[in-house]
């Protein structure tokens, strides 16, 4: 329309012009030249443009993988169950290094040696139809590989070679070589894709003066009866695999010969080994060989984006429960408590217990506390610490011990039970020779036990057995002489216990026991109601035979009742028919236990 208005002003005015005169040389008029107006539609305006919506962001990759760490070894590795702490394999405490991107599998088996465990039907191969690629092989033994005599062809290797030279590369025997079975583990392992990783054995409490002699280091420069050659150094030949074939490699031997030597041998006897042998840790010394082995991978930048801080207290079990357990009845348990890295290095450990419980730290007490302080040395510590339960009201008890030192928050126990009234069935409980040759009775439950009496026998030395696949001391005693040729009714093991505040019936006796030393020792069971053993009652029909050195569990079940304030013997007799004239042989004892319930 501007358009078209604008060309029209002009036409007039042009006709104006015209018409006035506008021009007195005619010949120089020239018509205007009218054209039509150009009319174009308005063009609408582009709609705005919608902005995009904004792109989220993809989630974002976690650059860490999962995988699986695999553990083979033996009982030094291995994992136990609650019933046998404080012993702990180191393995069993290596989850808590590592984040929840790992996944520990520990495949370790008491007694056995790189040899045994390479054929024996359920590991080696059991182990590589698990592994994936990336995963991660941790490779230990040491130990087994140095047992001797009949055991010698299944378990036994040389460091290096069986005749002798220290060359594992050329060794004639290669079923005996542990320098020979490394590489094996290694190769078969890297043929399926994972990462192997090489451990030497932990040291043997084997001191001399302030050192932890060779053997104890396992270094065997003395050769053995019957045999050509000294077994040779087993780290050293490790070292030469690692180095051979570019494996990483923590010197475990070295790293606990430092923490050992640092204790002493009265302190790591008391802190570090179970009290059964000077092979086995404890708790705190699993915990603190699962840490220099990780920190030792940390430091070759294996496993490092896995590798974690952890807690420096451990409680064994983590929780105690009570279940029920009559009103005003008194019962103790046990826990198990370690802890490392401390500050100040010296210190005392303070305890504090919740409603309905009480501390000590001996399990038959005459000054039970809610606060209990034990003192520490060295930045650790493994202490056994006695809690006693006695509910006051028929109700629920449910709170945590609490632990401090050095003004430090280490952490709680969980504590739990209910008060019922007297006549409820409650589990009980009594059980021996749960610690080596220890004497001393553990009971659950309303009855009393006495210590385990040896009556004419002759104590022989604690020796390591599989008891369900777990390395376990247990207490010897001796069996021979023309006396001991049959069951000798003044030769025994006794062990009483007496029903408390209401009758126990009693469902279960057993007992782990096998022949040591020999094949002959047999053994026959008995009980009685009175103390001199009149009236006896047999729970075998024939003699309880074994296999030699093979841990049998011979249960037998049972209804004997023992009224409130009643007594129970039972008596082991173990005899030797071939025994007139030898002195070697053992019956091996272990876990003797009484079960049933409490009740009118």
């Amino acid at each position: 329309m501007k358009i078209f208005l604008k060309q029209l002003s002009i036409l007039l005015v042009c006709f104006y012009l015209s018409a006035c005169g506008g021009s007195s040389d005619d010949s120089t008029i020239v018509d205007p030249i009218v054209t039509d107006p150009v009319v174009t539609d308005p063009v609408d305006p582009e709609p705005p443009v919608e902005p995009e919506p904004p792109v989220d962001p993809e989630d974002p990759v976690d650059p860490i993988a999962d995988i699986t760490i695999h553990m083979i070894g033996d009982s030094t590795m291995t994992e136990y169950d609650q019933s046998r702490k404080p012993q702990a394999g180191w393995g069993e405490q290596v989850p808590m290094f590592v984040s929840d991107k790992a996944t520990v599998r520990n495949w370790a088996r008491g007694g056995r040696s790189s040899r045994s465990f390479y054929y024996e039907d359920g590991l080696w191969n059991l182990v590589k139809e698990t592994i994936k690629t990336g995963d991660y092989l941790i490779i230990q033994f040491g130990h087994n590989d140095q047992k001797l005599g009949d055991a010698y062809e299944e378990f036994g290797t040389y460091a290096y070679c069986s005749n002798g030279i220290s060359n594992g590369e050329d060794c004639l025997d290669t079923e005996h070589s542990y320098y020979q079975f490394l590489k094996k583990y290694i190769k078969e392992a890297r043929d399926l894709g994972a990462v192997p990783i090489l451990m030497s054995p932990i040291v043997r409490k084997y001191f001399s003066g302030e050192s932890i002699r060779n053997s104890g280091l396992h270094n065997l420069e003395t050769v053995n009866t019957g045999e050509l050659f000294a077994r040779g150094n087993y780290p050293a030949a490790m070292k030469e695999v690692a180095v051979l074939l570019d494996v990483p490699m923590v010197d475990l031997t070295g790293q606990t010969k430092e923490i050992v030597e640092k204790y002493g041998e009265q302190a790591a006897t008391e802190s570090l080994y179970i009290s059964a042998d000077s092979t086995h840790p404890q708790v705190l010394f699993a915990t603190l060989i699962a840490k220099e082995a990780m920190k030792s991978l940390q430091q070759q930048e294996v496993l490092a984006d896995y590798i974690i801080e952890a807690t420096s207290f451990i409680s064994s079990p983590e929780t105690l429960q009570w279940n029920d357990r009559y009103i005003g009845v008194a019962n103790v348990k046990t826990l198990t408590l370690s802890a490392f890295d401390l500050s100040p290095n010296t210190g005392n450990l303070v305890a504090t217990a919740p409603d309905g419980f009480l501390l000590s730290d001996a399990p038959d007490s005459t000054n039970w506390t809610t606060i209990l302080t034990v003192p520490y040395e060295n930045g650790a510590f493994t202490e056994k610490m006695y809690v006693q339960f006695t509910p006051y009201s028929e109700k629920s008890f449910n709170d945590s011990i609490s632990f401090f030192a050095g003004g430090i928050d280490l952490g709680t126990v969980n504590v739990s039970g209910n008060g019922v009234d007297v006549g409820n069935g409650l589990p009980t409980y009594s059980r021996w020779f749960t610690e080596g040759g220890a004497l001393a009775a553990i009971t659950d439950g309303p009855i009393t036990a006495q210590d385990a009496s040896v009556v004419n026998l002759d104590t022989g030395s604690v020796k390591t057995f599989a008891v369900n696949e777990q390395d376990t001391g247990v207490a010897r005693f001796r069996v021979y002489g023309p006396d001991l040729v049959s069951k000798n009714a003044g030769k025994y093991l006794e062990f009483s216990l007496t029903a408390a505040t209401q009758t126990f019936s009693i469902d279960t006796i057993s007992a782990w026991m096998t022949t040591s030393g020999g094949s002959t020792v047999q053994a026959d069971i008995q009980y009685s109601f009175n103390s001199d053993f009149s009236n006896p009652v047999s729970l075998n029909e024939d003699p309880i035979m074994f296999s030699k050195d093979t841990m049998l569990l011979t249960e037998y079940n049972v209804t004997i009742q023992i009224l409130a304030e009643n007594k129970l013997y039972i008596r082991i007799y173990p005899y030797n028919a071939a025994g007139a004239d030898t002195t070697g042989k053992y019956l091996a004892v272990y876990d003797v236990k009484v079960s049933g319930l409490s009740g009118d």
